[in-house]
């Protein structure tokens, strides 16, 4: 059972007792989460006509429209928008699309907080995990503000790694989840790494091609064409031909690394790790849902940090499942801060032209990379709140913020910009050393 020193039940309380501050701190932050949402109703990106001219090819056409390839996402986008239009009357295009990454959100936070209260038993806690995620930064950026489907894969591999931590079998999930979006693969290392620890029949890997296949029957029953449906994920990696969209990942500090060169090195660095990540999870003598979402962590962060071709907003998935890891032990808190404020960096460069931001953020994910990794192999336990270095990074990472605000779009490599980078980066290898670094003290260090 998993060691929790912060766990504290009082057998005298009744049940809901236990439950009134929980319960009233997530309607709260729901309530919150839903005045935000619909604040940034109107919000449009770049994409935004995009979405707006698929919905309103879902809703003039219905189901007849599925005979077409009307969004370059995969078939279940599609039975989305056609079950968004059916509210056609309760808004505007724009914000029926958004209700549907809303709703989606809401289930992501709802998976984490259920998580949480699995392993823990403590309902604020769970209480927490669901404000946390449902008032996440990305989160918002995401969906409230850009209207985008990431949440919808999400939903998906986060069942799939809850089922795990419950010794039982999420390929299913996760299968669904690569039927979503191409981004669902980023569990895979993880995914194989339980069928093989597990000794899950080798077929199960069948699921993954057949959900696509059952997803796609009622496009294919509509009459659009099985070459179309096969090539989704095909098109929509010819889309770009950049080495990096926005995302802090290696790839930032390669961008003069030829396009073809690049992505067939980073092709080959994710498989190799991807599958060393697998080996090591099939032999790990290590046990409990804390390890098991750990591994599952670094196999959503090491994807779209190895691999070339990747936007801002692909570390999606690990930024919701840093959250639960981080209420599950607070030694992960920092990690879980650290990619919000990153992912923030990476989303402006995108929103409002500031790409300096991607250089400290691409630095301090790297910093996420090495330790997370590190974690695997030693298993530290325990958590002390440094102050020094929460003070540090909040002071930097808000300089930062500040000095890339008031500089605007463009590149701008100014020493000041060098000083607060720098100082943001710092203060974040300072953050995430000393509140891992405590295993040694023992455990009354944990406080």
């Amino acid at each position: 059972m998993l060691h929790d020193p912060y766990h504290r039940v009082n057998r005298d309380e009744t049940l809901p007792e236990r439950w009134r501050t929980p319960i009233a701190v997530a309607v709260g932050c729901g309530l919150i989460g839903l005045v935000l949402r619909y604040l940034a109703r109107e919000h449009a990106t770049a994409d935004a006509a995009e979405y707006i001219t698929w919905y309103t090819f879902a809703r003039d056409h219905g189901i007849a429209g599925l005979a077409k390839a009307f969004t370059n996402y995969t078939p279940f986008y599609s039975y989305l928008l056609l079950t968004a239009a059916r509210f056609d009357w309760l808004g505007q295009p724009l914000s029926l699309v958004k209700t549907i990454s809303a709703i989606f959100e809401f289930g992501c936070a709802i998976v984490v907080a259920r998580m949480v209260w699995r392993v823990t038993g403590v309902p604020l806690r769970a209480s927490l995990a669901f404000c946390a995620v449902w008032l996440a930064p990305t989160v918002l950026f995401n969906g409230a503000m850009w209207g985008q489907a990431d949440s919808i894969w999400t939903f998906f591999a986060l069942i799939s790694v809850a089922m795990f931590m419950r010794d039982r079998n999420g390929v299913l999930p996760f299968a669904v989840a690569c039927s979503v979006k191409a981004q669902g693969v980023f569990l895979g290392p993880f995914v194989l790494g339980m069928i093989l620890r597990r000794k899950i029949h080798v077929a199960w890997l069948a699921a993954i091609p057949g959900a696509y296949a059952v997803l796609a029957i009622p496009v294919l029953i509509a009459g659009r064409s099985l070459v179309s449906v096969l090539g989704v994920y095909l098109d929509q990696a010819h889309t770009f031909h950049h080495l990096t969209m926005n995302a802090a990942n290696l790839w930032v500090f390669a961008g003069g690394t030829p396009y073809a060169v690049g992505v067939a090195a980073g092709l080959v660095l994710a498989a190799a790790s991807g599958l060393a990540l697998s080996i090591f999870i099939a032999q790990s003598r290590r046990t409990g849902p804390e390890f098991i979402l750990l591994v599952a962590c670094v196999s959503l962060i090491l994807m779209p940090y190895l691999l070339p071709k990747m936007h801002e907003r692909y570390f999606y998935a690990f930024e919701l499942a840093s959250i639960a890891l981080a209420c599950l032990n607070l030694r992960y808190l920092p990690f879980a801060v650290i990619a919000q404020v990153d992912g923030v960096l990476s989303y402006l460069a995108f929103e409002s032209g500031i790409v300096m931001g991607l250089l400290p953020a691409a630095l301090c994910n790297t910093l996420l990379v090495f330790y997370l990794v590190l974690d695997l192999r030693h298993g530290e336990r325990g958590f002390r709140f440094s102050r020094f270095a929460w003070l540090g990074f909040s002071a930097s990472t808000a300089g930062l913020f500040s000095y890339l605000l008031f500089a605007g779009a463009g590149f701008n490599a100014s020493l000041a910009y060098m000083l607060v980078a720098g100082l943001a980066t710092a203060m974040t290898l300072l953050l995430v050393r000393e509140t891992r670094c405590v295993s040694a003290d023992g455990p009354d260090a944990s406080r």
